[in-house]
């Protein structure tokens, strides 16, 4: 009997000693990072896998875990949730941080034609004066900014049934757009009513004449197949955006200097990676729109410039963010 008991003992023991090297055994990649974002995974998430690929390549303890459209919540509940350190990372649109506590500087960045060319907007954001304004909020807001991963397509102006190449061409129309107040006082000095409307709400509304039209990039165009609803084109690319990788503070002062390495050496390849891949989607969604029978117009972009210029300002310098700002910003074009 009192074989059998030790015997017992003894496999139970064994079975303890198997079950913590098995522990041992999973937890060995080390430490585990969540990333979130917003948008459709289709969409955001080839960028968020080569950053996880590219810091597992420098520091393999190191993992990236992927959590895309919206799964782990909205952009105000990510943004609060890396500020207590419950969310690890967020993959965000750059100008994202104006909805952080201390971010409302950076509203500028939503300004029609704060950015003219895709090299602008790179180099700002490269720039001291884009390192000054995150870093206040960073103190704010609880997050360290990682840095930039990738631009996104310029926001373009499609519509159902009527060519717009100039200002005067949008009055009355009612347009699906953002509603961030620098997009929709541009959006009335033009004449158009903004209409607010979810991502996936859009294409419905398209189609029974609930607006007029929409402001995404060609990308989304293509995608989402907006070509069936739409017909006219006017790339006036008024709004032009990036990608962001911020990383919770505590989680950030919690890693080794190897961990912190990878975060931040990832980065660069990254956004070389996602820049060609933006460009090559470009062309790919221009001709897909065209062969489905959309058409591509010629706005006149300087009207619009002007007009939006003039409308943010005279309503949004010196109120939404400090004076100059914006001009100081659209003075940085190489």
């Amino acid at each position: 009997m009192i074989a059998k008991v030790k015997f017992s003992w003894v496999c139970v023991m064994a079975g303890v000693l198997i079950l913590l090297w098995a522990g041992v055994g999973i937890a060995a990649p080390g430490k585990v990072l969540k990333l979130a974002f917003v948008a459709p995974p289709p969409v955001w998430g080839p960028v968020a896998e080569c950053y996880a690929k590219e810091v597992a390549k420098i520091c393999p303890n190191l993992a990236v875990k992927i959590f895309g459209g919206g799964q782990l919540g909205d952009l105000r509940k990510n943004l609060a949730e890396i500020r207590t350190g419950r969310l690890d990372m967020i993959l965000c649109g750059a100008a994202v941080p104006s909805l952080a506590k201390g971010g409302g500087d950076m509203n500028v960045l939503y300004a029609p034609y704060v950015f003219n060319s895709q090299n602008h907007m790179r180099k700002f954001f490269k720039s001291d004066l884009y390192k000054s304004m995150i870093e206040k909020v960073e103190k704010e807001a609880g997050f360290k900014y990682l840095g930039y991963v990738g631009d996104r397509p310029p926001r373009l102006i499609s519509t159902s049934a009527r060519e717009v190449v100039k200002p005067e061409d949008m009055k009355g129309l009612k347009l699906r757009v953002p509603l961030l107040k620098p997009i929709s006082v541009a959006m009335q000095a033009w004449g158009a009513t903004p209409v607010p409307l979810s991502a996936k709400e859009l294409y419905m509304a398209l189609k029974q004449g609930v607006v007029d039209g929409q402001d995404n990039g060609f990308d989304a165009l293509y995608s989402a197949k907006f070509y069936e609803v739409q017909k006219f084109v006017s790339p006036i690319d008024y709004v032009r955006q990036g990608l962001i990788i911020l990383i919770s503070r505590s989680d950030w002062d919690s890693l080794d200097p190897e961990g912190q390495r990878a975060l931040s050496d990832a980065i660069e390849p990254t956004e070389k990676w996602a820049n060609n891949q933006n460009e090559e989607n470009m062309a790919k969604a221009i001709r897909g729109v065209q062969e489905k029978g959309m058409v591509i117009l010629k706005p006149d972009l300087d009207a619009f410039k002007k007009t939006a210029a003039e409308a943010i300002i005279k309503e949004l310098d010196g109120n939404l963010w400090p004076a100059g700002m914006y001009d100081k910003i659209r003075a940085m074009e190489p």
